[in-house]
């Protein structure tokens, strides 16, 4: 077989070739992969919804379709007679200590917390990354943290009012203590937690049109 000339034509064409056949590659790994990839999304979606309005309620329930407006995504969640059971929403703050913060919240009819999930974060771990846990520790609970943590940062601080199940943020102020709020602010994550509330007294707004931070002067949702 004659060897091909090294020149800029022969170049080209070996060049065009791999390209094609990566380019085929890429296309049929993405085309097999896209389905179970959105069938994770869409089940951590459900598990989300499921967690954040039912709890340990073992009940059957229906989710209408979502729909979103101005960057927010509402899933209205019914038993099987038809009654809402609560409204989750997924709410992005998009100035987390490592950039973006995503959250579900789930509200009932009133406004007040069922519970939330973090989807999304980019904060730093054992530190920032504790919002998943934090802001549902029961009065009295002690945090749990890494051995790591702990040599940094020193022991676990005292119980604090950081548990935002059941506080309703058109009643309650759901800024860090530290601003005149109601709700502590993680150790030494202070601007995690800002993102964080931010992102579910937005969710609440969206839903429901006001929030006790709005009438707070320099404890808006956007400071």
């Amino acid at each position: 077989m004659k060897k091909l000339e090294s020149n800029i034509t022969n170049m080209a064409v070996v060049l065009t070739a791999i390209a094609i056949v990566a380019g085929g590659l890429l296309a049929w790994v993405n085309n097999v992969t896209a389905g179970p990839i959105e069938q994770i999304n869409n089940q951590a979606i459900e598990n989300g919804i499921k967690s954040v309005i039912l709890g340990d309620r073992d009940i059957k329930f229906r989710v209408e379709d979502p729909t979103e407006k101005e960057g927010f995504v509402f899933h209205n969640v019914y038993d099987m007679n038809g009654d809402l059971l609560g409204t989750a929403v997924e709410s992005t703050d998009k100035n987390g200590f490592g950039g973006a913060f995503k959250v579900m919240v789930g509200f009932d009819s009133e406004g007040k917390i069922l519970g939330y999930e973090v989807l999304e974060h980019s904060e730093t771990p054992g530190l920032g990354a504790q919002a998943g846990d934090w802001f549902r520790q029961k009065s009295g609970e002690v945090q749990e943290q890494s051995a790591v943590t702990t040599l940094l940062l020193g022991a676990p601080g005292k119980p604090g009012n950081h548990n935002i199940i059941g506080m309703n943020p058109g009643d309650d102020l759901m800024t860090v203590s530290k601003d005149g709020g109601q709700v502590d602010a993680i150790t030494a994550s202070t601007i995690t937690s800002k993102a964080f509330l931010r992102a579910v007294n937005a969710a609440y707004k969206a839903v429901f049109g006001y929030t006790a931070a709005d009438g707070v002067s320099g404890a808006s949702s956007q400071n």
